[in-house]
């Protein structure tokens, strides 16, 4: 099953850390999750905020979204 992560296109690049830790998981997990960017999430207030699958994270630290879909993946597998 692909783990399909959503997000603001302008927003995530506007944070390169929160880059770099999406890079980190699509590279360890280059078959298991699929990336969806929007123009807007419309979600300004909650930046940097991330969809996992359906459920939302607002003002999501980089270490936090890898931890939520390292334990997602496990799940999952």
């Amino acid at each position: 099953m692909t783990l399909h992560l959503t997000m603001c296109r302008l927003c995530t690049r506007s944070r390169p850390d929160l880059l770099r830790a999406i890079c980190q998981l699509t590279a360890s997990y280059p078959n298991e999750i699929e990336i969806i960017e929007l123009e807007c999430m419309a979600a300004c207030d909650d930046i940097p905020a991330i969809m996992i699958e359906t459920s939302y994270y607002p003002h999501v630290a980089p270490q936090d979204l890898i931890s939520h879909v390292r334990a997602l993946l496990k799940i999952s597998a």
